[in-house]
């Protein structure tokens, strides 16, 4: 409600921004609290709980605001192949951050967009411009120079968060697939379902029994997360994506701080200068992503325009895991 009432005041493009800023913290807080969860608990476990705990905060908040028809899937198979790579994404980037700073996880999930780029000719056989083709393989070195497959620095654990940046890619493809008339509210709480369940079916099995800490920290986390959710469905209804976009590498200043603060944790240089040739080429590919799209644009004025659930994006603002 804070957040809230501080944007009320400002214009749309300043309130969409203000909003995206804001979901984006909260989401790295979330992420503090799972880096903190996973050195303790098995990512199965986290998956679970934290599913059912933001499940029913979901739908409490929108029974309370859009309805229930608001949560009701018209393409089952697209939530539930949506909601597996998003699962996808869930445990390897628990299995990941629990070894890795704050920051650097952060950085090479920032490969995401690059990625979607890269698989779009793939799966929905999206033509790409020799311009985004030379961007994703600047991306990719950037990516390489925080890994360092080649050097003592080497940590399998930053493979994991690659693949959870993989996952999310897929998912946000398969989101494209959406019609006009699937909500992001349906689109979030079948995510939920479905990586919660899938966290039952991921060893180990024999989970260990929560402490009070732990209770407290994963129930803030979950609500955080869900939170941010609906702080950045509010951006979307205040601003297009390309404008939002571009705010989401703010995620790598705050978990900058909050590595800092929590573990000591501060990223190299190296680390520095990976991120920022990864930030340089997902800006780049979002740059000609809306040349792209402009002629569309004009030509059909209607085109992406939201449902009165929000418009339901594919990797320009989706919230991670």
């Amino acid at each position: 409600m804070a957040i809230m009432s501080v944007v009320q005041g400002s214009s749309a493009p300043g309130r969409a921004i203000a909003l995206a800023v804001a979901g984006g913290a909260l989401l790295t807080i979330s992420d503090a609290g799972l880096k903190y969860l996973a050195g303790d608990l098995p990512p199965g476990q986290i998956m679970f709980i934290r599913g059912v705990i933001a499940g029913i905060a979901l739908v409490m908040a929108t029974l309370g605001t859009r309805g229930a028809a608001a949560l009701k899937p018209q393409k089952w198979g697209l939530h539930a192949a949506r909601g597996l790579m998003a699962a996808v994404a869930t445990f390897t980037y628990l299995v990941g951050i629990g070894s890795l700073p704050l920051a650097t996880a952060t950085s090479i999930l920032f490969a995401s967009p690059i990625l979607l780029t890269a698989l779009a000719p793939v799966f929905i056989g999206e033509s790409v411009g020799w311009r985004r083709w030379l961007a994703v393989i600047v991306g990719f070195i950037g990516v390489l120079i925080i890994v360092r497959p080649a050097g003592d620095a080497f940590q399998w654990a930053a493979v994991m968060i690659l693949l959870a940046a993989f996952g999310e890619s897929v998912r946000d493809l398969i989101t494209r697939g959406a019609s006009g008339r699937e909500t992001t509210h349906s689109m979030l709480f079948s995510m939920m379902v479905v990586v919660g369940l899938a966290g039952l079916f991921v060893p180990p099995y024999d989970w260990p029994p929560l402490s009070g800490e732990h209770w407290l920290m994963i129930i803030m986390a979950s609500l955080i997360w869900t939170s941010a959710h609906f702080l950045l469905i509010e951006a979307f209804q205040f601003g297009e994506a390309a404008l939002l976009a571009p705010f989401r590498y703010c995620n790598l200043f705050f978990a900058a701080i909050l590595g800092f603060l929590i573990w000591g944790d501060l990223p190299d240089w190296l680390t520095w200068a990976g991120s920022a040739v990864i930030i340089s080429s997902g800006l780049y590919i979002l740059h000609r992503e809306v040349l792209r799209k402009a002629p569309v644009m004009a030509a059909d004025p209607v085109h992406d325009t939201p449902t009165d659930d929000g418009p339901v994006q594919a990797g320009d603002g989706e919230p991670p895991r």
